[in-house]
């Protein structure tokens, strides 16, 4: 029986290695050894929990990545090749950057790759296995064969789970319409219950772009998932947009179902650069007002980790003081501060690269510091140096120890929820600890 591994690395610089309390366990990988034949013996390998031997006897090795991972896959690809081992790359920087990956592996998969990893494996198992593989129609997700949770036994804070596919936002900083498409695509809602009740932990997180879509269909979709996972008895957190608050009842549904935190990318406090991002979404009438928007979620006892985009071309150092002002007296109960990244694929690296605003543009290496902490490109009204030192002490205002513990007796208070309080605190404290650990990034170099 031949024996299959399939990797997810981890990050291997000052940055993010130790960040892992909040680490989510490889949902993709699970869902591919789920579509593997059973001739074949596969196993799955977190580099965030496990170390890789190199010399364990495998017929072949698929390693799965986003872009500041791409130089570790490529490392872990070199291992293995040196040792005659076939390498398989897939994921989402390797779609994005098929030619640059296949410099470093036998085989690409670019898109969704799950429909088409039997054929890959049928084509090595007879010897013939091509250099790329194409997704030409993106997968039908209706009845997905449950992920195979069982080839990891690390101990996650939450178990992930995925009802649907799809963004039609396309944002300019966002690759996911272009890898997951601009249509949701909807899972059974039967066979995603028959998976939460399967996972014994009491938590998950729900991966899904945005939970409740957009357009009425998807509305209604969500309020018949949520009515059917009150029967799980689960607490859950996921990812919505602000139009959550647009649907009455929508939202004391989500709590009755279990919903305790709500991961929202607000982005931006300022109109004007939504619009720049093509985040329309943040900026109906109904949605504008994010005081207000977050004043309903919490009334409903959820909380909420808010993500901030920082130097975009209207940004400058006051930007960072009018955003903390707003998170402190908005109460956001947790913050993802970011730097704007051009990742490959988005029409924000077109738009930088045509205007030679890429400072960090010496590949694959570079890729490591395209992590969303570090500045790679020239801003408009603000140096790198003062974008990095400004994100800095922004996470050491917000995240530093006495206001985690503040902000997590806030959301315990909210919700009630040790779960809520414990994303709350730990996503304010891990980010707290990782930029405590930072040197200095490599544009400083």
């Amino acid at each position: 029986m031949k024996k299959i591994l399939l990797i997810s690395p981890a990050f291997n610089n000052n940055l993010l290695e130790n960040v892992r309390v909040l680490a989510l366990p490889p949902l993709n990988l699970m869902i591919i050894a789920a579509h593997t034949p059973a001739e074949y013996q596969v196993a799955i390998l977190d580099e965030a929990y496990d170390k890789i031997d190199f010399d364990a006897p495998v017929d072949l090795v698929g390693i799965t990545c986003m872009t500041p991972l791409a130089p570790r896959a490529y490392q872990i690809a070199a291992e293995f090749k040196k040792r005659g081992v076939p390498v398989v790359l897939g994921g989402i920087h390797p779609s994005m950057m098929s030619e640059e990956a296949a410099q470093y592996a036998d085989t690409v998969v670019v898109g969704e790759g799950e429909e088409l990893w039997p054929q890959l494996l049928a084509d090595f198992s007879a010897g013939k296995m091509e250099k790329f593989y194409r997704v030409v129609n993106r997968p039908d997700i209706t009845h997905l064969p449950a992920p195979r949770r069982d080839l990891l036994t690390n101990k996650y804070f939450v178990q992930t789970v995925q009802t649907s596919r799809g963004c039609p936002h396309n944002c300019k900083f966002c690759s996911v319409t272009l890898f997951n498409g601009g249509q949701y695509r909807m899972r059974e809602i039967d066979d995603v219950i028959a998976e939460i009740k399967a996972i014994p932990d009491k938590r998950i997180f729900i991966i899904d772009d945005n939970i409740i879509g957009s357009g009425q269909n998807s509305i209604d979709r969500a309020f018949a998932l949520f009515d059917r996972l009150r029967e799980c008895k689960k607490e859950w957190g996921g990812q919505t947009c602000l139009n959550i608050v647009e649907h009455e009842g929508l939202l004391k549904a989500a709590y009755k179902s279990g919903a305790r935190a709500f991961l929202i990318g607000f982005e931006s406090i300022e109109q004007e650069v939504l619009g720049t991002m093509g985040k329309k979404i943040n900026m109906r009438p109904t949605t504008k007002n994010f005081k207000e928007a977050i004043k309903k979620i919490h009334d409903h006892g959820i909380a909420i980790v808010g993500g901030f985009i920082f130097g975009t071309d209207n940004d400058d150092s006051e930007t960072f003081k009018r955003t903390l002002d707003f998170i402190m007296e908005a109460e956001v109960d947790a913050v993802q501060l970011s730097i704007q990244t051009p990742l490959p694929g988005t029409a924000l690296y077109k738009q930088l690269e045509e205007e030679g605003r890429l400072l960090l543009n010496h590949y694959p290496q570079d890729w490591e510091a395209y992590n969303i902490f570090e500045p790679v490109f020239q801003p408009k009204n603000i140096s790198p140096q003062e974008l990095y030192q400004n994100l800095i002490a922004a996470y050491k205002t917000v995240s530093a120890p006495w206001p985690s513990c503040k902000r997590g007796l806030k959301t315990f208070i909210k919700t009630r929820s040790l779960f809520a309080t414990g994303i709350s605190f730990f996503w304010n404290y891990d980010s707290f600890q990782t930029i405590s650990k930072i040197t200095k990034p490599r544009i400083y170099s």
